[in-house]
C-alpha cells in the first residue's frame, strides 16, 4: 500500500470523528484494521507467504472504552443529627418569619457555637430574628463556614434567628431557624458558706434532671443530684454545674466550709444556771422544729427546771437523760448540754429516727442548790431560805436544794428518815414527807405525763453504774441489758446488788420499783465533787459515744 493511499485513509477517519460519526477508539480500531486488511491483500498478490513463518493473529476484538456518567447533584439538605425538619414553630420570630414551608429547626444555648453541616458547599446568611433591630446588631452571625455565635448571653436571655443557606452548586435554599435558650443562673448567690456537718440547696432556673455536677475537692464537700451541699471538712471549693446537653452552659459556685461554733463553751469552768438558761434559748432558735423547750414548773428560789426536747413531741418512745439532781454535781449540766448540741448539730443524719423517738434532756433538776454551791449563800434570792442556808454552811459542797432537802431521798419509793438528817442539812435530809418538794413534785408530773421507755440518771462520782435493782424477770433483764451496754462505751464499773439498791426516795427507786421504767445510774467522775473542770474533757470524751447510741440507737 502506498504512502499516499495510508494518508488519505486516515484523514477520512479524522474527519468522521470529528463529525461525531466514529469515537476516537473506533475509528482507530478501524484504522489499525483496514490498513492491516490491505497490507495483507497487497502482501499477497505479490508473493506468496510460507504458513510456518505467519505470524499468529488474536481473534477477540479491540475493548472499547467505558463513557463516564455526568455526575448528578445530591439532595441539598442540613446533615446536623439534632436537626428537625417541618413546618411552622418558630417561636420568638418576628423580623422574616418562614410561612408555609419546611424549615430546619434546632436547639442551642446562647453559651454555645453552633456548627451547621450543610450537604452543598454552601454560602449563609442572617435572614430573620426577634426584630429587624435584633438581625442589624447581630445578636447573631454566622461565617463563611457557617458556625453560627449568638452574643447576648445575659441572665435570662433567649435569643431566636433564622439562617439562610444557598448552595453554590446548585443555588437551592434552605432555612434553619435555631433558638438559644437561656444562660444558666444561681438564684441567689453564688457563694455558699457552711458549717462542717451542715448542708445547703443550691437553686437554679433549670430543672435538676438538666444538670450534672462536680466538685474540685471531695474532700471538702459533696454535692447530690438535685443541688443539695453537704459541708465536710474546713475550707474551700468549688461546685461546677453544668446543663447535661450544652459545651458551655455552666456557673461555678464557691463553697466554703467553716468549723461551726459551740453554744454550750466546754471552756467555761463554772457552768451556771444562767449559762444554761441562755444556752438553751439559742438552742431552740437555732434549731427550729428539731427541738423544744419547755419549763417542768419552778424551784424555791423561782428558777426554772428546763427540759430541752430533741425530736417529735408526739413519738411514741420517749427517752429521758437529767443530771445535777444533787447540787454540787452541776458539772453534770454541762456535760448534758454539750451533749444535746452534739446530738442537734448531727441531727439530719438521725432525721428518721427522731421522728418515731424523742429525746428529754433534764440538764439541772436543782437549779436553786446548783446556784448555791456555785455562788455562796448569797445568790439566794429568797431572804428566808438563804439565812437557814447559812446557818447550815458548806455551801460548796452543798446537795441539797434552797432549803436544805435532798430531793434524791424525797421521791415516795422507799421513802424514809431512817439513817437521815432529822433537819435541813446541805446533804441527807430528805424532807418531811414524799414529794414536799417543787422539784420532786415537777418532776413526777412529767414523767406521769410522758411515761418514758428508759432514764438514765446522771450523777458523780466514781465512774460506776448502779443498775441491780430489787427486781426479777423481764425487768432485771431490761436493766442489765441497757447498764451491760452503757458500760460497753464508757467502760464505768457495773455495780453489784447491795442496800444502796433498794428503795431510799431516790428518782431512780421510784421509776423502777413505782413505774416499772428502766432506770440506771451513771456515775462520772473520778474525784470528790464538785468535780474540777480539769476532768471535764475525759469525762465527754468517754461518754460522748455512749449518749449518742441512747439516743439514736436504743
Amino acid at each position: 500500500m502506498s504512502r499516499h493511499r495510508k494518508c488519505l485513509l486516515v484523514l477520512g477517519m479524522l474527519a468522521a470523528l470529528l463529525a461525531g460519526e466514529l469515537s476516537f477508539a473506533s475509528a482507530m480500531s478501524a484504522e489499525k484494521h483496514s490498513i492491516r486488511s490491505v497490507e495483507e491483500k497487497t502482501e499477497i498478490e505479490e508473493e506468496p507467504i510460507d504458513e510456518t513463518q505467519k505470524p499468529q493473529v488474536s481473534e477477540d476484538p479491540e475493548p472499547t472504552a467505558t463513557p463516564v456518567p455526568t455526575a448528578v447533584p445530591e439532595k441539598y439538605e442540613l446533615l446536623n443529627q439534632n436537626a428537625k425538619y417541618k413546618k411552622g414553630g418558630q417561636t420568638g420570630i418576628h423580623y422574616n418569619i418562614i410561612k408555609d414551608q419546611k424549615v430546619y429547626h434546632m436547639v442551642s444555648y446562647t453559651t454555645d457555637t453552633v456548627h451547621l453541616s450543610m450537604s452543598h458547599e454552601s454560602a449563609y446568611q442572617i435572614y430573620g430574628g426577634g426584630s429587624k433591630k435584633e438581625v442589624k446588631k447581630k445578636y447573631v452571625t454566622v461565617t463563611a463556614g457557617g458556625v453560627v455565635k449568638c452574643h447576648r448571653k445575659g441572665k435570662g436571655q433567649v435569643v431566636c434567628t433564622i439562617i439562610r443557606a444557598k448552595s453554590l452548586q446548585t443555588g437551592e435554599e434552605q432555612f434553619i431557624y435555631i433558638r438559644f435558650k437561656k444562660k444558666l443562673s444561681v438564684k441567689g448567690s453564688s457563694h455558699m458558706t457552711l458549717y462542717e456537718k451542715h448542708s445547703g440547696q443550691l437553686k437554679f432556673d433549670y430543672s435538676y434532671k438538666k444538670l450534672s455536677f462536680r466538685v474540685g475537692n471531695k474532700k471538702k464537700a459533696k454535692v447530690s443530684k438535685k443541688g443539695k451541699v453537704s459541708a465536710l471538712r474546713h475550707g474551700v471549693t468549688y461546685v461546677t454545674v453544668k446543663v447535661k446537653d450544652s459545651e458551655k452552659n455552666q456557673v461555678k459556685i464557691k463553697i466554703t466550709v467553716k468549723t461551726e461554733p459551740w453554744i454550750v463553751s466546754k471552756k467555761d469552768t463554772v457552768y451556771s444556771y444562767q449559762d444554761m438558761t441562755n444556752d438553751l434559748y439559742q438552742l431552740r432558735r437555732k434549731y427550729g422544729s428539731k427541738t423544744g423547750l419547755t419549763s417542768l414548773g419552778k424551784s424555791w428560789d423561782d428558777r426554772n427546771i428546763w427540759c430541752l426536747r430533741i425530736g417529735n413531741p408526739y413519738a411514741s418512745r420517749r427517752l429521758v437523760i437529767d443530771g445535777a439532781i444533787h447540787a454540787r454535781e452541776w458539772k453534770n449540766s454541762q456535760l448534758l448540754m454539750r451533749q444535746a448540741e452534739d446530738m442537734l448539730r448531727d441531727y439530719s443524719e438521725y432525721r428518721t429516727r427522731f421522728q418515731r423517738v424523742c429525746i428529754y434532756m433534764i440538764p439541772m433538776a436543782n437549779p436553786d442548790g446548783v446556784t448555791l454551791a456555785q455562788y455562796g449563800f448569797g445568790a439566794i434570792r429568797n431572804t428566808k431560805m438563804q439565812k437557814r442556808c447559812e446557818k447550815i454552811g458548806h455551801a460548796a459542797i452543798w446537795k441539797n436544794n434552797a432549803r436544805g432537802v435532798n430531793i434524791n431521798y424525797n421521791f415516795p419509793s422507799g421513802f424514809s428518815k431512817k439513817g437521815k438528817a432529822k433537819k435541813p442539812d446541805y446533804y441527807s435530809y430528805p424532807g418531811k414527807q414524799s414529794g414536799s418538794e417543787k422539784e420532786t413534785k415537777a418532776l413526777m408530773a412529767f414523767f406521769n405525763r410522758i411515761c418514758p421507755s428508759a432514764v438514765l440518771n446522771i450523777h458523780s462520782t466514781g465512774s460506776i453504774i448502779y443498775w441491780d435493782f430489787n427486781v426479777g424477770g423481764s425487768q432485771h433483764q431490761r436493766l442489765y441489758n441497757l447498764a451491760h451496754k452503757v458500760r460497753s462505751f464508757n467502760k464505768y464499773r457495773m455495780m453489784p446488788k447491795s442496800g444502796s439498791t433498794n428503795g431510799s426516795g431516790g428518782l431512780a427507786d421510784w421509776l423502777v420499783y413505782g413505774k416499772n421504767i428502766t432506770s440506771i445510774t451513771i456515775e462520772t467522775g473520778t474525784v470528790r465533787c464538785p468535780l474540777p473542770h480539769s476532768q471535764f474533757d475525759s469525762i465527754y470524751k468517754r461518754n460522748r459515744d455512749m449518749f449518742r447510741w441512747f439516743m439514736t440507737k436504743y
